[in-house]
């Protein structure tokens, strides 16, 4: 989750800041109007015209004398092969000279991308793991059982409620094929976790030849043949406890949205074509992010104790706030009278966390446009999140990418601060200019104030897990409220099916909602949502229970998040009756309360000079003073090492400190 906090500046321009605007653009119009740049637009008009008159005038010459037109394409033949040689021949000239002057960049770029290296080869801290890869070698027939079964026995029955049209949906092929999924490279995290806690990073690829056929409505078929899926799974094995089997569960999910290539067939054959290729892939990636893209997590406990809900969402590790301030020396893309005139760019930059995407404002006509926008995003891993930043040209048809920049938060939670430059990757100029804020969650409320810039304050955490006993519709309630009995019209709709319902949480115009569960009275979600909350004393967390295609809802509640404020831990874990529904319909929520505090970035240690350089110093000088200055400069030296020491020690305690990642809450109930 993450909240774009809108385009906040620090105060007004001032007189100066004005004055200087408006000298940049009288400039900028003088500029336009000079007039070297009105001679230099003229002659490359002149030679434009020149190149028209020089191709066309054989062929009027040609006409005119009464030639065959075998000559007119002869030339024409002859000159583009001219051409394209003479552009193989620079091409190849200017290959080799940039693999001279950049010889250890071109071979490792090859490399990386013509071989298709494993990571464990670029990174030293990845390991190579053929044994798990022969593992599920082995294992990957029992897999197959395994998901034909999953999907025959659960998705089948699901999709055939989700929608009338699917009633007839079943799975006649489900085969995964024989190429196992691959684990390219595995690395483990030891300093930056708690103890009490295993965390591995495993980069997944899977190129399989999975055969799963379906059939819509006869005569209606659909298919899969042949899929492809990369990305970065992330499992914490959590918590370690001291009898077997020694650890309680088993989370896993994706940091980053994977890729996926697939090759459909059947009716969806046409999915494979470029219109569709890519939506329907994203769709599906979308689907896969709702399950198990951050902040979305599988599990798995291993023993009764452990509570499930502090697995499936546990208390994000901070909030990283971030100041997307500006940008320079951009790529010009736009271009005018067919290449021949280079113009600017109408930038705008993209901020994607897991989930979480946000656009900014387009600057037209700026290769150093200034956004000052900021946007706040939940870390719920770090390190191991990124900050995804790409820049692109706005353009009528086809944005033109600008390049791109990933930062991990693990960096950003270690330095507090961060207020630098950074070089757009795979463009040949380009930086942008970030500010960088962590943010750490606290139960203090000495810590919480109303800022004055319309940022957040405080984050609220809210775990939806069940509803009891929901009416099947509007009417169901409202007949048993006028007559206190089963009408005629009530008895009918008891005979109804169970609704299909899902749940819409706001604060004020921040909107969410969770998955629709099919067919019953008493659902189970078990999803997790966040909301920055900009006022604790005014705002409330409104909750509807609702069925998909209809207006009115199964049940409401509203809760006051000043509620929260006078509770123990600022936390409320409990059942809540709802409002205009059934007599006894009930939803099960865990609702906790953060405040946003600033961390101080820790101190930077300045290395004292080593003692022997004071000596040399002391024994270069002469008689008395000679030892009067060895004297004092011992004395001077002494206290700097003794006023060094503690620096050194809170220093190295505030790095533990922040190398472990404790939990929020325990694990067990």
């Amino acid at each position: 989750m993450a909240s774009a906090g809108g385009p906040t500046q620090a105060g007004g321009p001032g007189p100066a800041q004005a004055a200087g605007l408006g000298d940049q653009s009288i400039h900028g119009s003088a500029e336009k109007l000079s007039p070297s740049a009105v001679n230099r637009i003229l002659m490359e008009v002149l030679m434009y015209f020149g190149r028209a008159i020089f191709v066309f005038y054989p062929v009027y010459l040609t006409g005119y004398l009464g030639l065959s037109v075998s000559w007119v394409l002869l030339c024409m033949v002859m000159a583009t092969w001219w051409k394209k040689n003479r552009q193989w021949k620079d091409a190849r000239f200017g290959t080799a000279i940039d693999f001279v002057d950049n010889e250890t960049h071109v071979i490792n770029k090859e490399l990386q991308g013509g071989l298709q290296m494993a990571t464990w080869v670029h990174f030293r801290d990845v390991e190579k793991v053929d044994w798990v890869n022969k593992v599920l070698d082995q294992a990957w027939p029992f897999f197959g059982m395994y998901m034909e079964k999953l999907l025959k026995e659960n998705i089948q029955p699901a999709v055939r409620l989700s929608n009338p049209a699917l009633r007839m949906f079943s799975f006649t092929k489900v085969h995964f094929g024989h190429k196992p999924l691959r684990i390219t490279g595995i690395q483990a995290y030891t300093h930056e976790v708690d103890q009490r806690e295993v965390v591995l990073d495993m980069n997944v690829s899977y190129d399989g030849d999975v055969d799963i056929d379906t059939v819509v409505k006869p005569p209606v078929t659909a298919g899969v043949k042949g899929l492809k899926l990369q990305g970065m799974l992330r499992v914490i094995l959590e918590p370690l406890i001291g009898e077997a089997p020694l650890v309680g569960g088993v989370t896993f999910f994706f940091i980053r949205r994977p890729t996926l290539q697939i090759n459909w067939t059947g009716m969806t054959n046409f999915l494979d074509s470029p219109a569709f290729s890519s939506l329907s892939e994203e769709t599906i990636v979308d689907i896969i992010a709702s399950l198990m893209v951050l902040p979305n997590r599988m599990c798995i406990p291993l023993i009764d104790q452990v509570k499930v809900d502090q697995m499936r969402f546990p208390l994000p590790r901070g909030v990283v706030r971030v100041h997307l301030l500006e940008a320079r020396d951009l790529v010009a893309k736009d271009t005018y009278m067919m290449g021949l005139v280079k113009g600017k760019s109408d930038p705008y930059a993209t901020l994607r966390v897991g989930n979480s995407h946000f656009k900014s404002k387009t600057i037209k006509e700026n290769l150093s446009p200034t956004w000052n926008e900021v946007f706040e995003f939940v870390v719920h891993e770090a390190p191991g999140q990124e900050l995804e930043l790409e820049v692109f040209d706005e353009d009528t048809d086809k944005d033109d990418r600008l390049g791109g920049y990933n930062l991990d938060f693990g960096q950003v939670k270690k330095e507090k601060e961060m207020d630098q430059w950074f070089p757009l990757e795979g463009v040949q100029n380009g930086e942008v200019h970030l500010k960088l804020q962590w943010l750490s969650l606290s139960t203090d409320l000495s810590l919480l104030s109303e800022p004055t810039d319309g940022r957040a304050c405080a984050m609220l955490a809210v775990y939806l897990d069940n509803a009891s006993n929901l009416p099947k519709d509007h009417s169901e309630f409202t007949e048993n409220q006028k007559h206190g009995k089963h009408s005629k019209e009530a008895r009918l709709t008891r005979r109804t099916p169970d609704p299909n319902s899902f749940v819409e949480f706001s604060i004020d115009k921040d909107v969410q909602k969770s998955k629709v569960v099919f067919a019953s009275k008493d659902p189970v979600w078990e999803e997790g949502f966040t909301f920055f909350v900009h006022n604790v004393k005014t705002q409330q967390l409104c909750r509807f229970v609702k069925e998909p295609e209809k207006k009115t809802p199964l049940g409401v509640l509203n809760l006051p998040l000043s509620r929260l404020l006078n509770t123990s831990g600022m936390s409320l874990d409990q059942r809540f009756l709802l409002e205009r529904s059934g007599a006894n319909s009930q939803i099960k929520l865990k609702v906790t309360l953060r405040v946003l505090t600033k961390e101080k970035p820790p101190p930077k240690i300045i290395p004292s000079p080593p003692p022997q350089v004071n000596q040399q110093n002391a024994q270069a000088n002469q008689g008395g003073e000679g030892s009067a200055s060895s004297a004092s400069a011992a004395a001077s030296s002494a206290p700097g090492v003794s006023n060094n020491n503690p620096a050194a020690k809170a220093s190295s305690s505030n790095q533990a400190a922040d190398s472990q990642m404790v939990p929020n809450e325990d694990y067990f109930a």
